[in-house]
């Protein structure tokens, strides 16, 4: 049996139960406000016979996230409207501003749903939302609504330019909301919580519409009081007994940031939290871990985090599944983002024969089911689909594989950086970065740039405080150590330099764009000349990957459990004696002299391997002479 579209399913909730509250909208200032079904039925059949009076087409939707949003995506439904998610204008950034009118352009709405006209808005038409006036008005029966009709069109998140919709059915939305409602265990004693921006599919999907399929009531939170105090969103769950609710890997991270320093978890109770989903963004064991720590007293249960992958040409969710925390040394590991939800089929295909390819091996994600678009409002869907044993699968332009029947996410193939013959996912190399730069890191952006004599790998890092000479060695290291690629240029930014899409996640073209343009030239180590150097022969890059080595000498010589490049070399035990050893096996490694006196001198890993780097360039030995040597001795020792 097919799931009934939602309009169906809000007017039944509404005859049933007409005076139970579906969706709050909380204040951190104010009292929390409510909407029934019945109010919400109501409100949004005022709103449809307004629409109905304005010309046919797609209704742009620019209201703030709240139960205004809610009404106004039911009002386009039940007036057979496809609804086009957006936001007001000036409450973003001016990127996020170029959007929304590449948006208007690009689907051409009649009308906008709005608290008040704007000008950055030029659509023929302008509503405002029903209030608490359209309470007791007949409700709107859908004339014809058909499962195949168009109900949402999507903008996605990193569109810039010229935007594409994704177009999405009430059928396919159906069917994504019952999958989620399954895969989640969603049940009448469940209850939601939310502070997605709607204009998202998973804020809107997820946030909004899943919980009318699944009759639970839904907390509503501002966006951006959770960006201000993300540990109000810990006090909501604790007060109202959240049992659903989670977001991208960055919220989770923001609440362990600012619970630090002894702030105090009294009175929040997170022990009926059931299912703590986590996607829109790559998925860190690290975060999970570090929130499943610090929120245990709290009563947070680790099997809670439900890891996520979908997209919204796949309407939302594709693959979920409980996590499971890796054993010791393998918290760098890809996480597993579970198994397809019903009625989704996943097959991970060779690029270049369009095959399955085996299990274990990766390469593109291709999926199929009721879930799927059917392409873009602009019909220029080429390249977005292709066929397997007859059937039209969704080509998603993310790289995969497939483990144990678990999808695992490596990245997007526009990010994956081919340097030198190898393949390296840009989320990898950032990963590596932000471990490296502990607290302190914020967002980084990796690409290749290829305007020079040699392709560059760039890493643009932004931090809040540290940006010295000692974190870009830290990170050099750390990224060579983990993934094999030698940076080329590493720039340490203030917070907010990166180009973000409006959810918040990294935008690599826009920020390479810049980087070619001039953008972060102040604060490039030696400004535009790196450019011009050939990747891994500069000092700096010797000296990283050096320091990776003595790491790892110094961890075996001194039989310590790990050894980091800023670590200070007293604690970790070298004496003249180890000083000595490891002075010995590094020079036997290398075939370059390595004074003891020079070991004896420095504090740390990283001090040594600049001093030593000094010395042989004095000596008239070539940058790429000292980096091959490096590479090598690394091999020898099993560090690099």
């Amino acid at each position: 049996m097919e799931p009934e579209v939602l309009t169906d399913t809000l007017l039944a909730r509404a005859d049933r139960t007409p005076d139970v509250v579906a969706y709050e909208s909380a204040d951190p200032l104010g009292p929390v406000s409510t909407l029934t079904y019945a109010q919400v039925a109501a409100r949004a059949s005022v709103l449809a016979e307004r629409l109905a009076s304005v010309a046919d087409g797609p209704v742009l939707l620019a209201c703030p996230a709240g139960l205004d949003y809610v009404v106004a995506v039911f009002g386009a439904f039940l007036a057979g409207r496809p609804v086009i998610p957006a936001f007001p204008p000036g409450t973003s950034s001016r990127s996020d501003g170029d959007r929304l009118a590449g948006i208007v352009a690009d689907a051409r709405p009649p009308v906008v749903v709005a608290p008040q006209r704007y000008a950055e808005i030029t659509t023929p038409a302008a509503l405002s939302v029903p209030g608490a006036e359209a309470d007791g008005a007949a409700w709107r029966r859908p004339r014809g609504t058909a499962g195949s009709d168009v109900a949402v069109i999507q903008y996605t998140s990193g569109s810039t330019g010229r935007p594409r919709g994704v177009l999405v059915r009430h059928d396919s939305l159906a069917a994504n909301t019952a999958a989620i409602v399954e895969r989640f265990e969603l049940h009448p004693d469940s209850r939601g919580l939310t502070w997605l921006p709607p204009f998202h599919d998973m804020g809107l999907v997820g946030g909004l519409l899943t919980p009318m399929a699944a009759g639970i009531p839904m907390r509503i939170m501002q966006p951006g009081d959770f960006l201000k105090a993300p540990l109000w969103w810990l006090t909501q769950i604790s007060e109202t007994g959240t049992t659903h609710t989670g977001g991208p890997n960055f919220g989770y991270d923001l609440c362990v940031r600012r619970a630090r320093g002894g702030h105090s978890l009294d009175g929040i109770d997170l022990s009926r939290w059931r299912v703590a989903f986590s996607g829109g963004e790559t998925v860190r064991h690290r975060t999970m871990a570090d929130f499943a720590r610090r929120f245990a007293s709290a009563g947070f249960r680790a099997e809670a985090f439900l890891p996520c992958y979908g997209l919204a040409e796949a309407t939302l969710i594709v693959s979920a599944g409980h996590w499971s925390e890796p054993a010791a040394g393998a918290a760098d590991a890809a996480v597993s983002c579970g198994t397809p939800v019903r009625g989704q089929r996943v097959v991970v295909v060779d690029r270049e024969r369009h095959l399955p390819v085996d299990e274990g091996l990766e390469g593109e994600i291709w999926i199929a089911g009721p879930n799927v678009t059917p392409g873009y409002l602009s019909g220029d869907s080429g390249g977005l689909f292709g066929e397997l044993d007859g059937t039209r699968f969704l080509r998603t332009g993310d790289l995969g594989y497939v483990h144990d029947g678990d999808l695992f996410v490596s990245g997007r193939i526009k990010d994956v950086i081919v340097f030198r013959g190898v393949n390296h996912h840009a989320v990898d190399v950032e990963v590596a970065a932000l471990d490296a730069a502990g607290n302190a890191g914020r967002m980084a952006a990796a690409f290749l740039v290829d305007t020079g004599p040699e392709p560059l790998p760039v890493l643009l890092l932004e931090t809040h405080g540290r940006r010295d000479e000692t974190l870009t060695s830290e990170v050099r290291a750390a990224v060579l150590a983990r993934t094999g690629l030698r940076l080329g240029v590493v720039a340490v930014l203030p917070p907010r330099s990166l180009p973000r899409t409006s959810s918040g996640k990294i935008r690599r073209s826009a920020a390479r764009e810049a980087f070619l343009a001039g953008f972060y030239d102040d604060v490039l180590p030696g400004g535009r000349a790196a450019l011009a150097v050939p990747a891994g022969d500069s000092a700096d890059d010797a000296a990283a990957g050096l320091s990776t080595v003595i790491c790892g000498i110094v961890a075996a010589v001194c039989e310590a459990d790990d050894c980091r490049p800023a670590d200070n070399l007293i604690d970790l035990g070298v004496d003249s004696v180890r000083a000595a050893e490891a002075a010995a096996v590094l020079e036997n490694a290398l075939g370059l002299t390595v004074p003891l006196e020079t070991i004896l001198a420095v504090s740390t890993p990283a001090d040594a391997a600049k001093a030593l780097v000094a010395d042989w360039l004095a000596q008239g030995q070539e940058p790429g002479l000292i980096r091959d040597r490096v590479i090598t001795a690394g091999d020898g020792v099993g560090v690099v």
